[in-house]
């Protein structure tokens, strides 16, 4: 039998008026029953249940459907949250419908040892036993019903899992479990005795990371003492642990989503935590740098009313901005809550509070809006050149909204705020001609490189039967990619040579220089292994990843040559913040030199002494910023 037959059953075999019963009073009346509308304010009966067509109608509102359809409207469930619902009031059988293909072995172990892993560290937490964890709860504001609500939990130093798992009696499924949970990245194998275990998450913090349905898939762990390297450590990518395919808390959010007809979307689990524990439960996190193209349809089938709180960083933009146009190559145009001064939406509720949030998810403009208002200077330009320039910018914010009513209405008043007197047609008509002549848009950051796709994560009645999922097999082949310029090739050079830059929060100072995709996302996952490895291991696994990762012959040719050059030497946040800072100088530099190139090849090309004296004027700027970059000095914390 298949969830087909269960509808059948539904619809035809129980009585519609039952099925409303469970949740509103119902007053039979003839072949008829009467019910106050729960969907509108209703003050007498104007809802009629009809159990002989097996439908309900309200006459005043419209609302009308099956039991299933009440039942999803009423509760604000999905279609098989309704039918299990149903189900359970009465009394049929869920499974009986719902034969699934078996999930593979290491999949029922993985999910497990996730399930029990967090039960665990949850009852560590909440045993009182341990102060930073207390302490961490009461300084991020977060109540104890918060708290329970996200499982949250504490590992201890004693590798309390890694006991666990080797308390289990049978021999072999014991062996299993500690393979699983090696491979999941929970516990390691110790390296002076391959026999021998550790618990990966130590002295930390513990986040459970879901997917959909509420199964954990993975963790978020924070650091609680200061002599820890990294601060946050995060479970591997693995055969059930997608970043992209998850947003954290939708298990969570989805009623509240599907009642406020809204989502709110942030990066990472502490915003989406704060956002809930002030009232904002419509509220869910990407996990990484980018959010996969299934997030987007699970999103869409909620609400079509997408609010974009990222980090008020160059970062948060770049992620908003591809954000942006996956929503809006399906139809939706999100808007942007602007949080500035702060960086993010924890920090904001903590200074500004939940009333001035709300009040700026009301005044909310469409981001597409936002990013037509950073092209268009407060100053705009006299020249008609520039001008046209800048509406070429505005068309190709706009391009993914094609040749639609949105998209030429923008064009049209853009035109005016730039100062342009042509009429509206003929601005809609050049637009029209900027998207003929096939030009892409300038301004979007680059998407991440895709990752292998596979829907492990939807672990509960997933329709992709497992046999052909796609799983990692960790030999990839050479992917072909554009050659990499000289900033980026300085850059991977210097990360290897100092890769305790990594952990640092200025990082992204020095990401902002890498246009390359490849390499975005080759410094993501290397940031992610130094987290997790040795220094002592550092250039065996770095080698082995680079060789046999996805990565083009240019990036493994530079980071071979870089490891062949590094030496393991440890150093303090201060002597960290040195390197980064010349780092920054020499890319800076770099930088400026090729803009210097590049002029002097354009100046081959000049057919007037005016385009030449132009040349030579930008030439010139960049020698004075050249001279200006390489005067800077380090200034030490409270330094002069």
């Amino acid at each position: 039998m298949s969830l087909k037959d269960l509808k059948q059953r539904i619809v035809t075999e129980l009585p519609i008026s039952a099925v409303v019963g469970d949740y509103i009073p119902v007053t039979k009346k003839g072949n008829t029953a009467l019910a106050v509308c729960p969907f509108h304010d209703d003050h007498k009966p104007s809802m009629n249940v009809t159990d002989s067509r097996g439908r309900y109608k309200c006459f005043a509102c419209e609302a009308g459907g099956n039991a299933i359809d009440f039942v999803i409207n009423y509760k604000n469930l999905d279609f098989i949250e309704a039918l299990k619902e149903i189900c359970t009031n009465h009394g049929i059988n869920f499974d009986d419908y719902n034969q699934q293909k078996a999930k593979p072995p290491k999949v029922l172990m993985a999910e497990k040892i996730l399930t029990k892993s967090s039960q665990l560290y949850q009852r560590i937490a909440e045993s009182g036993h341990f102060e930073e964890y207390t302490k961490f709860i009461k300084n991020r504001g977060l109540t104890v019903e918060v708290a329970k609500t996200y499982n949250l939990g504490y590992a201890p130093k004693d590798s309390k899992l890694t006991a666990y798992l080797n308390s289990i009696p049978n021999e072999k499924e014991r062996n299993f479990a500690l393979t699983i949970a090696t491979e999941l990245g929970l516990i390691r194998i110790d390296k002076n005795d391959s026999k021998s275990h550790y618990d990966t998450f130590r002295d930390r913090i513990i986040f459970p990371i879901w997917d959909q349905y509420g199964q954990v898939v993975g963790y978020t762990s924070r650091a609680v003492f200061d002599y820890q390297k990294a601060k946050y450590m995060n479970s591997l990518e693995s055969f059930i642990f997608k970043k992209k395919h998850i947003l954290y808390g939708l298990h969570l959010a989805k009623s509240s989503i599907r009642s406020k007809d809204a989502v709110v979307l942030v990066e990472g689990n502490m915003d989406q935590i704060a956002l809930f524990n002030k009232g904002f439960t419509n509220s869910v996190g990407i996990q990484g740098i980018a959010m996969g193209d299934s997030s987007v349809v699970k999103l869409k089938a909620l609400t079509k009313n997408i609010y974009l709180a990222l980090d008020n960083d160059n970062a948060g933009w770049n992620a908003a901005l591809r954000i942006n146009k996956q929503f809006l190559d399906v139809g939706i145009t999100p808007k942007f809550i602007d949080l500035a001064p702060h960086k993010d939406p924890d920090d904001f509720l903590q200074e500004e509070g939940s009333v001035e949030l709300q009040k700026r998810i009301d005044n909310a403009k469409a981001f597409i809006d936002v990013q037509v208002d950073r092209v268009i200077p407060n100053k705009v330009p006299e020249l008609l050149d520039a001008q046209l320039e800048i509406l070429n910018e505005v068309f190709a914010v706009l391009a993914p909204l094609k040749d639609s009513l949105s998209a030429t209405e923008r064009a049209a008043q853009a035109a005016k705020t730039i100062g342009l007197k042509s009429e509206a047609s003929q601005i809609i008509s050049n637009y029209k001609d900027f998207l003929s002549g096939n030009q892409a848009p300038t301004n979007f950051a680059p998407p991440p490189m895709d990752e292998p796709e596979g829907l492990i994560t939807e672990s509960f009645h997933e329709e992709i039967p497992y046999e052909e999922m796609q799983y990692l097999t960790g030999e990839l082949e050479t992917i072909e990619a554009p050659a990499l310029s000289k900033i980026e090739t300085t850059f991977l050079t210097e990360i290897i040579k100092h890769p305790e830059c990594l952990t640092s929060d200025k990082i992204g100072e020095l990401l902002d220089f890498v246009s390359s995709n490849e390499v975005q996302k080759y410094i993501t996952r290397l940031k992610e292994l130094f987290y997790e490895i040795d220094e002592s291991e550092f250039v065996a696994i770095v080698s082995n990843f680079t060789k046999n990762g996805t990565f083009s012959s240019d990036l493994k040719e530079v980071i071979a040559t870089a490891l062949k050059n590094y030496r393991a030497i440890s150093h303090d946040d201060k002597t960290v913040s040195k390197i980064i800072f010349d780092i920054k100088k020499k890319l800076e530099i770099t930088k400026l030199t090729m803009k210097k190139d590049e002029i002097r090849m354009r100046k081959k090309s000049c057919t007037t002494n005016d385009e030449i004296n132009e040349l030579m004027s930008e030439l010139l700027k960049i020698e004075k910023e050249l001279i200006k970059v390489k005067a800077l000095k380090h200034k030490t914390p409270g330094g002069k």
